[in-house]
C-alpha cells in the first residue's frame, strides 16, 4: 500500500497553536505496544529518520514559520540532533565574541516530559491556564531540524516590530527567508514515494497572510499536487475591549488592518488553493471575533489561546481522517474533486465537540428527538444551509453499540424508519436525508474517539463520563475520550459570508492604508482585488441541483 504523503505547513502564531494540539494529539494516539487497532496511517503525516547515532525518529512532516520570540524553550533545531549541527561543530572557527542570551524557563510539564514517560505525566495536574504563554509551552513532539523558520524581522509581541501587513509577508516570501522555505519543501517532497499534497494553515489576519500565500502560489506553479488550505482567525484579540476614544480609534485601525489582509487573502486563494477552508471560534470573525461560538458540554475560555485553538485542532484532526485512513484510498485530490464543484473553492466547517448522548441512550433515540442542528458553524460570519448543499461529515468515536435496542427491547424504536439501519454510518446518512433538501452528504465513520490527553484543555463539563457521554449520576470524572462529529460543507450560503466580507472592506478608504501602502500595495491593485473578490462570489449564486 502506497503511503500517500502529506506535507503540513503553518504560518503564523495562532495557527502554530493550532498546531500544537493537533501534532500533540497525533503522537499521544500512537500505540507502541503493537495491541491496539489503529485505523489511521500515520505514515501520512509523519516521516521516519536517523540520527548520526542510528538512532530512529518518527517527526511530523512539517513546516512551520513564526516571528522571533515565539519559541521560548523550544530550539529552532526543533529539539532532535542534526546533522548539519554535527557539521556546523566541527568547523574550525577564527575567535569571536559569543554573546548568550539567558536560557528560557520550561515549566512543569516540559521538564516532566523530557524526563518521564508520557504515562506518568496523565496522573499529574498542570496549570496550563496561567502558564501557557506560547504554543511551544505545551508542545509535546520533537521536531524535525528543518520543521521551525523563523522571520527574523520581526519581533512576537512588539508594536515596533509587528507583522501586521498583508505585503509585508509577501516581501519577507520573495527574500532569502522564501528561497530556504522553498528549498526544505522540496526536500520534504523529494522524500515522498506517492505525495497527496499539501495542507496549510495559515493567520489570515496579518503579514503571515502574505506570506502563506507566497508558498501556495509557489506550491500551485511548482507541483501539481492538491493544496488545501485553512485560513485561521483568531478568537480574541488584545484590543477587542477598548476602554477610551484614543484605544477605539486604535482598536478600528487594527480591525481594518486585519480586515483588508483577510480580504486579499481570499481573493488569492481563489486563485491559487485548491479548496480553503476560514476558521475561527467567533461568530463574526472580523471586525471582532465576535460572540465566542457555543457548543454544549464545553466551557472555554476565548481570551486564551490554549484553550480556543484546542477547539480548532480537534475540528481539523476530524476533518482530516478521511482522508488518512488505512482502509480507505481516499486523497486530498477526491477531497478537493468532490467539494469544489462550479468554481467554489471556498467551503465552510462545521464542529460537534463532544457528541455527547446520554450514556443510557441509543443513537436513533438521539437522532429521532434532536430538534437542533447536530454541528456547529465554526467559519466566521457564515451559517450553515440545510438544502440545496454539499458535504463530507466525518464521525468518530460512536460505538455500534449504541446503535439501537436488540430487537427484544426495542419496543418503540420498531415505529422508527432508522431502526432498519445496521450501522452507525447507515444511520447518519438516513438522519442527513431527512433533514437536508436535495443535498449530497457522504459520511465517514471512525471507530476511534478524540483522546483527551494532556496537555488537551480541561474545558469540558461536569455532567460527563470519561467516554464524553452524559452521566445519569452527574458525577464529576476526568473526559478522557469523546465521540466527535466534523464537516466540510459547501453551498449557496456561502455568497452571503463573501458578501459580507466584500461589503465591509469597501468601506474602508484606502487613503487610510497607510502601512499598506508603505509596504507596496496601490489603490488600483486593491480595488482590482476587491473587484475579483466579488466575481469570486459570484460562483455560489446561480442555483443548482445536485
Amino acid at each position: 500500500m502506497s503511503t500517500r504523503e502529506i506535507l503540513s505547513l503553518q504560518f503564523g502564531h495562532y495557527s502554530n497553536f493550532v498546531g500544537a494540539h493537533f501534532w500533540n494529539t497525533q503522537e499521544l494516539s500512537f500505540d507502541y505496544t503493537g495491541t491496539v487497532k489503529t485505523e489511521i496511517n500515520h505514515d501520512i503525516l509523519y516521516r521516519e529518520g536517523q540520527t548520526l547515532n542510528s538512532e530512529v525518529t518518527y517527526t511530523p512532516r512539517l513546516l512551520l514559520a513564526d516571528v522571533k520570540g515565539a519559541l521560548k524553550t523550544l530550539p529552532e533545531s526543533g529539539g532532535l540532533p542534526d546533522e548539519s549541527e554535527f557539521e556546523q561543530s566541527n568547523i574550525q572557527w577564527e575567535a569571536v565574541e559569543k554573546i548568550e542570551e539567558p536560557t528560557p524557563h520550561k515549566n512543569k510539564y516540559l521538564k516532566d516530559i523530557d524526563s518521564e514517560h508520557p504515562l506518568d505525566v496523565e496522573a499529574k495536574e498542570y496549570n496550563f491556564e496561567d502558564n501557557v504563554q506560547t504554543w511551544t509551552d505545551f508542545l509535546y513532539p520533537r521536531l524535525h531540524s528543518r520543521s521551525v523558520n523563523i522571520v527574523k524581522e520581526y519581533q512576537q509581541g512588539s508594536d515596533k516590530e509587528s507583522f501586521d501587513i498583508y505585503n509585508s509577508g509577501k516581501s519577507v516570501w520573495k527574500s532569502d527567508f522564501g528561497d530556504n522555505f522553498s528549498d526544505n519543501i522540496r526536500k520534504y517532497v523529494e522524500e515522498c514515494d506517492s505525495m497527496q499534497g499539501f495542507q496549510v494553515n495559515f493567520d489570515c489576519i496579518d503579514g503571515f497572510a502574505g506570506l502563506a500565500l507566497g508558498c501556495i502560489e509557489h506550491l500551485a506553479d511548482e507541483y501539481t499536487k492538491p493544496i488545501l488550505v485553512y485560513p485561521i482567525i483568531p478568537s480574541y484579540f488584545p484590543d477587542t475591549n477598548p476602554s477610551n476614544q484614543s484605544e477605539r480609534d486604535t482598536s478600528n485601525l487594527k480591525d481594518s488592518t486585519r480586515l483588508v489582509n483577510m480580504a486579499l487573502s481570499i481573493q488569492e486563494m481563489s486563485d491559487h488553493a485548491s479548496l480553503f477552508v476560514p476558521m475561527c471560534t467567533g461568530e463574526k470573525g472580523w471586525r471582532k471575533p465576535g460572540n465566542p461560538r457555543l457548543f454544549e458540554h464545553l466551557n472555554y475560555n476565548p481570551q486564551l489561546y490554549y484553550h480556543s485553538s484546542a477547539i480548532l485542532a480537534a475540528a481539523i484532526d476530524t476533518l482530516g481522517q478521511k482522508y488518512r485512513l488505512k482502509s480507505n484510498i481516499y486523497t486530498l485530490s477526491d477531497l478537493c474533486a468532490d467539494m469544489t464543484g462550479y468554481g467554489r473553492k471556498m467551503a465552510a466547517a462545521s464542529l460537534r465537540i463532544p457528541f455527547a448522548m446520554n450514556e443510557s441512550q441509543y443513537l436513533i433515540e438521539h437522532l429521532n428527538e434532536t430538534t437542533k442542528p447536530i454541528y456547529t458553524s465554526i467559519t466566521p460570519s457564515c451559517k450553515i444551509a440545510t438544502d440545496k448543499i454539499f458535504q463530507l461529515v466525518t464521525v468518530r468515536g460512536v460505538p455500534e453499540s449504541h446503535l439501537k435496542a436488540p430487537l427484544k427491547e426495542a419496543k418503540e424504536q420498531m415505529n422508527i424508519p432508522a431502526y432498519r439501519c445496521n450501522n452507525v454510518k447507515e444511520m447518519f446518512e438516513l438522519y442527513f436525508q431527512a433533514n437536508n433538501f436535495l443535498s449530497a452528504t457522504n459520511v465517514t465513520v471512525c471507530e476511534k474517539p478524540l483522546e483527551l490527553k494532556t496537555p488537551f484543555p480541561k474545558i469540558f463539563s461536569n455532567n460527563l463520563n470519561k467516554y464524553g457521554f452524559v452521566d445519569n449520576n452527574n458525577q464529576s470524572k476526568r473526559v478522557e475520550t469523546c465521540p466527535v462529529i466534523a464537516g466540510h460543507h459547501n453551498g449557496n450560503f456561502l455568497a452571503d459570508m463573501i458578501e459580507k466580507l466584500h461589503r465591509d472592506v469597501s468601506r474602508i478608504k484606502f487613503a487610510k492604508l497607510h502601512k499598506f501602502r508603505e509596504e507596496g500595495l496601490e489603490a488600483a491593485e486593491f480595488s482590482e482585488s476587491l473587484d475579483k473578490l466579488s466575481e469570486f462570489k459570484d460562483n455560489y449564486e446561480d442555483d443548482f441541483e445536485l
